[in-house]
């Protein structure tokens, strides 16, 4: 299994954070699985190998994924994806505003949900889809979002506003950060920040700032596979161990010591930045 990060030009790093590439092969009998988690994330999907599958929690609605798709902000541990064949995705991983800025589309109407590509940007998504199925190397396949999403941004000229700047002020604090106080500095009410967050990034920014918390954890353990739990919690910016560990299940489904047990490259690789 390969998974590679592709850098982004200067003029989209405002929108993009990176591309990415995932090649392997899964069987019937050896399926891939992997949780999708509550993060920051948010990312334009484009399958170019065969087919997979998403599965909710509970087993009760399976979706195959065929081509392209937005996935909306994940809030709840909800669903698994299933590869059973020859992997082939192709990913662009946005900033907090990133798509929103560029597409226009409501991110609450797809929090915990999937928006078809082509539903999101007809023409982007045929041209997108089309060349990056063509497209015999990561390389070309980097190159032709590039040159689709440039395109995207003359045309649209995004204006970036206080959302923008709330936004990148929690990630860049791992959401250790106080809520009213962004407001204050934005020159918007707590009622007014919350409407306009909720369109541009699909959560509250409270909500938000518990989903960037949580992401850091992994971020420490990708720097420091032996740090202890508690130092963790500290660092994270939980109370204590207790409050770590229920933020942690209500997040996975499951504790940390038991999630960490079957941790791989994937999760490493989606969920630490």
């Amino acid at each position: 299994m390969s998974i590679q990060k592709l850098a982004v030009c200067p003029q989209l790093t405002d929108f993009v954070e990176y591309y990415w590439v995932w090649e392997g092969t899964a069987t019937p009998a050896q399926p891939l699985v992997n949780a999708v988690l509550p993060s920051t994330i948010q990312s334009l999907i484009v399958v170019f190998g065969d087919p997979y599958q998403t599965i909710t929690f509970d087993g009760r609605e399976v979706r195959d994924i065929r081509a392209g798709l937005v996935l909306g902000r994940v809030t709840t541990p909800r669903l698994y994806t299933r590869h059973t064949g020859q992997i082939g995705v192709f990913g662009v991983r946005f900033r907090p505003t990133g798509f929103y800025n560029l597409f226009g589309v409501p991110m609450a109407e797809i929090t915990n949900d999937t928006l078809e590509l082509d539903c999101a940007a007809h023409g982007f998504s045929h041209e997108l889809t089309q060349r990056v199925c063509e497209a015999e190397t990561s390389l070309q396949r980097q190159q032709a979002a590039e040159e689709l999403l440039l395109g995207r941004l003359r045309q649209v000229q995004p204006a970036f506003n206080a959302v923008d700047f709330v936004a990148t002020q929690i990630i860049e604090s791992h959401g250790q950060v106080s809520i009213d106080a962004l407001a204050t500095e934005a020159n918007l009410s707590n009622r007014q920040l919350e409407r306009q967050f909720l369109a541009k990034v699909g959560t509250s920014p409270k909500f938000y700032a518990q989903l960037a918390r949580f992401s850091h954890v992994f971020n420490i353990l990708k720097e420091e596979p032996a740090a202890h739990w508690v130092d963790v919690a500290y660092r994270c910016g939980y109370y204590d161990q207790a409050h770590f560990i229920r933020e942690f299940h209500r997040f996975t489904g499951e504790s940390p010591a038991a999630y960490f047990h079957h941790y791989d490259e994937y999760a490493q690789f989606f969920w630490a930045r």
